[in-house]
This record gives C-alpha cells, sequence and structure tokens, in this order.
C-alpha cells in the first residue's frame, strides 16, 4: 500500500484521548471491551474512530502515569444508566446518572507512548490518528490551524 495512502488515512481518523484513572475502569476496557464517560462531563462532540487513553498518576506503578500509551478502534456508542451499565453498583449514588458506553475493539499499545512533558489535568483531547502516531508530547495532540485538520472537523462536525 502507498505510503502516501496510509498518511492520509491517518491523517483522517479522529482519536478521542479519554482519561484513565483507575485499574478498575482499565481491566474493563481491556478484557471486557468497553470504557464509559459520564454524560454529563463528556465532550460536546463524543464521536471518533479510536478512543486513547491518557493515564494518570494511579498507573505509576506500571511506569505508565502521565502518558498516553494505549489506544483502542470504537465500536458501538450506548447512553445508559450507571445502574444499566454495572448492575453491582444498583446503589451508587450515581445509579441513575447517564453514561456514554463506548465498546471498543482490541487495545493496542503505541509503538512511542506519549508522555505529559508537564503534569497537566487533561479531560478530553479531539485529535487524529497521525498526531497520535507521531506526538512527541501530550501537547503536541491538540489540533492546530493545520487547514486540512480545519476543514476535516467542521466536515465531522
Amino acid at each position: 500500500m502507498n505510503a502516501t495512502y496510509v498518511e492520509h488515512e491517518a491523517r483522517r481518523r479522529t482519536v478521542l484521548v479519554a482519561v484513565m484513572n483507575n485499574q478498575e475502569d482499565w481491566r474493563r476496557v481491556a478484557e471486557e471491551g468497553w470504557y464509559r464517560i459520564p454524560q454529563r462531563r463528556a465532550p460536546r462532540r463524543i464521536g471518533a474512530d479510536f478512543l486513547a487513553f491518557y493515564q494518570t498518576g494511579a498507573f505509576r506503578r506500571s511506569g505508565e502515569a502521565h502518558t498516553v500509551t494505549y489506544f483502542a478502534p470504537t465500536r458501538r456508542y450506548q447512553l445508559l444508566t450507571r445502574a444499566e451499565m454495572m448492575p453491582q453498583e444498583a446503589d451508587h449514588p450515581r445509579a441513575q446518572d447517564y453514561y456514554f458506553r463506548v465498546e471498543v475493539g482490541p487495545v493496542e499499545r503505541l509503538m512511542r507512548p506519549v508522555p505529559a512533558a508537564t503534569m497537566r489535568r487533561i479531560t478530553f483531547i479531539h485529535t487524529t490518528l497521525a498526531r497520535l502516531l507521531h506526538a512527541d508530547d501530550v501537547r503536541d495532540l491538540f489540533l492546530q490551524d493545520d487547514p486540512f485538520e480545519r476543514l476535516w472537523q467542521a466536515l465531522r462536525d
């Protein structure tokens, strides 16, 4: 396959970088193939071709804290209550709150994990697969004023 085509395709593919702040949520992604986003905290545009995961300080032991190390293709989106997603937590204080359940395909490890040189509070970052694959720092993931990216984002919105 032509390298130019592959790079063009990577620029077209969208990625939503989401925060992974505990081991139990990571287990759900890796073993059960889904991630949850509280509706009240969700970005305006939630759809993306891939989810990538920014791992917080909760992942110090694995040496992956404050990095984007893993990503997965998105498969399906559902809007469910927390109780519907996790029936074993039916008595949780937020059991009736709505969450997006994002089903993902196989989780892949980036060949070059993307560190955050300065620890920063991250919520969600919309970016492209090309940026994710070539970034040296989390700051590189934020979309700049590239005309192609502006047009693509306008078309996707």
